[in-house]
Parts: structure tokens; sequence; C-alpha cells
């Protein structure tokens, strides 16, 4: 869970602040309709320059309301987060339909920078596709306070699809899915695909579903989340309002399937969750999340179903503990687990 008042001031911020570059198309080269290689337009990687502002203009300047599809070279893009007010964001989405398609040595690599909250990519927009290469954090360079410094950032949108991609090293959360403010009339993000992805070593939790629906995570691995509370591989964290969950905010249709999730331990503490809705002891039937099924997964750690109602767990190998709130009523169907408590 985070604090999110910060969005709707950047997406202008970020309007106003980048200064703006001609962008020249070049001539004599036939390529598919509304598809763009950022070479020819003068973005190229391992140039030892700041690729932020060049991405940002271009997808202001170039991309139309019908989306496109933007290509990027194999190599290091280097991403400055840029700062408003202490809330930084790197490549700012808020155009449909957009695709970005990264060759698979593709790096977006994250300058080192101290801002506590930032998105390297964030998605405002429907439509959204990236797909391949590798997002880069800042978790080693970064400061001592904050823990919402995440890769991929999806606000209020829907039909959002990330593939083949390793996402790592983020100083908070490497998949964060989320809405903007729970004041507005915004609804949260639906319809997110993320499949075939490594997502390891963030600082915070490797995917957290804060307020989503209709989310699958197929065929990926899930590595190793570590170093700020909770450090959880999947986290599903509505945020609450006067200590009740909005039923808005629940969030509902989420599978994970055919997916290996591991973590660490955390000092002393004998909780180190690879997958968790969230708990509220003193409102133990209050439900985060309703109809969530996981088939044939691999959690090396502790998984936990604290406030998930219509819970499936099918064909999935548990090697911590399982702690499953009875009044969430959870299915087990052939599953193998270390330690079952139920309470």
């Amino acid at each position: 869970m985070r604090v999110r008042t910060k969005f709707v001031s950047l997406v202008m911020a970020a309007v106003v602040a980048v200064p703006m570059l001609a962008v020249s198309i070049p001539a004599g080269e036939v390529k598919a309709e509304n598809t763009y290689k950022l070479s020819d337009y003068g973005i190229k990687p391992d140039d030892n320059k700041s690729d932020t502002a060049d991405i940002n203009n271009f997808i202001s300047e170039t991309i139309g309301s019908g989306g496109g599809t933007i290509v990027f070279d194999s190599g290091t893009y280097d991403i400055n987060i840029l700062d408003f007010d202490g809330y930084g964001v790197g490549i700012n989405i808020t155009k449909p339909n957009i695709s970005f398609q990264l060759a698979q040595g593709t790096e977006l690599k994250v300058k080192p920078t101290t801002i506590g909250e930032y998105c390297v990519i964030s998605v405002k927009a429907d439509g959204f596709k990236i797909s391949g290469g590798k997002i880069t954090g800042d978790r080693s360079s970064n400061g001592k306070s904050g823990a919402d410094g995440h890769g991929i950032g999806v606000i209020d949108c829907k039909n959002v699809t990330i593939s083949d991609m390793t996402i790592c090293n983020n100083w908070g959360d490497g998949i964060y899915l989320g809405s903007m403010n729970l004041e507005d009339s915004l609804y949260g993000c639906d319809g997110v695909s993320i499949t075939n992805c490594t997502i390891s070593n963030n600082r915070r939790n490797n995917i957290a579903i804060v307020d989503a629906d209709n989310v699958t995570i197929d065929n990926c691995k899930i590595l190793k989340a570590k170093g700020a509370q909770p450090s959880c591989g999947i986290n599903i964290e509505p945020n609450a309002v006067n200590g009740k969950i909005p039923a808005d905010e629940v969030c509902k249709n989420i599978t994970i399937k055919n997916t290996k999730v591991t973590c660490v331990k955390q000092g002393t503490s004998n909780w180190y969750f690879a997958f968790q809705t969230i708990k509220d002891p003193s409102k133990p039937k209050m439900a985060s999340a309703k109809n969530v099924k996981i088939i044939k997964c691999n959690f090396g750690g502790d998984v936990s179903n604290y406030s998930g109602k219509k819970f499936t767990l099918k064909n999935t190998k548990i090697t911590g503990t399982f702690y499953d709130n009875k009044n969430m009523k959870t299915k087990v169907k052939k599953c193998k687990i270390k330690k079952y408590y139920k309470y």
C-alpha cells in the first residue's frame, strides 16, 4: 500500500518540465504503419547521456491518438528520474495503444537518484504493451528512505500487457498495479497480463496488486524480493479508507499459474512470504481480494490467504507454511504443502 496523492499534478508537470526537442522524420525507409525505430530519430543506446527527455518528447510529438509501436535497439538507455516535489517519473505513458518493443539486449537503466517515490515507466493510458529487454532500478545507489521506486507503475488503465522482460533491482516494487487517488472517479487497473517475465531483487515487493481486476500472471519467475517490508513476491494489498477496504478497491479475478516464486527471510522474522493477501488481525472477515486462482505454481517460502474470498490453490507446491484464514473458505486441491496452518 502507498500514498498516491501526487499523480495528478505529476501528469501536468511532466508535460511542461521536459524541454521540447525537434523530431525529424527520416525519409526513404518503408516500415509497418505506426512503427517507429528510435534510432531513426537520433535516440540511440550506449551514448552516455540521459534518454529520458528524448523518449518522452518523441512520444509527445510523434505518436498520435491511434498509438503506435516504438522499437528500441539493443544496448543501454540511461533513464533519469525527473523530480517533481519529491515524486519522480522516467518514461511517461499518457496516450493509448502504445507498444514498446525492446530487443533481447535492451536495458532501461535508472541513473542514480535519491527520490524515494517514482516509476521508471509510468503507465496511465489504456492498451499499453511492453515486451523484451530489461529494466534495472537504482536500489544500490538510492538513499535510505522511502520504498516506492517502481519499475513499471500501471495506474488507472485497462488492457496492459507486460511480457518477456526482466525487471530487477528497483527501490520499491518491480511492478505496481494501482490507482491514482482513492477519492477520484477512476477505477484502478483492469485487464493486466504479465507473462514470461523474470522479476527479481526488488526492494519492497516484486509485484504489488493494490487496485486491479482481471490480472493474469503466467509462466514467470518471481525471485527474492528483499530490503523493505513486506518484501513479498506477490502481494495483494488494497488501500483501506477509515480502516475498511472499499468494495471497488477489492482486487477481483486474479490468476497466477505456471509460476515460480521465491523469497528471502528477513532478519530474525519467522515469516517470509512468496505470496500473501494482506492481514488485519482486528478484521478477520475483511476481504482484500475475490476470486483468486493459483494453479501449478511453486512457492519457495510462506504463503498466506488472510483476506482472499473464493480463493483456490490447485496443483501447487509450498515449501514453507500456508497460513489460511478459515473465514475465507479456501479451496485446496492436489497441493504439496510443507506446513498447513488454519486459524
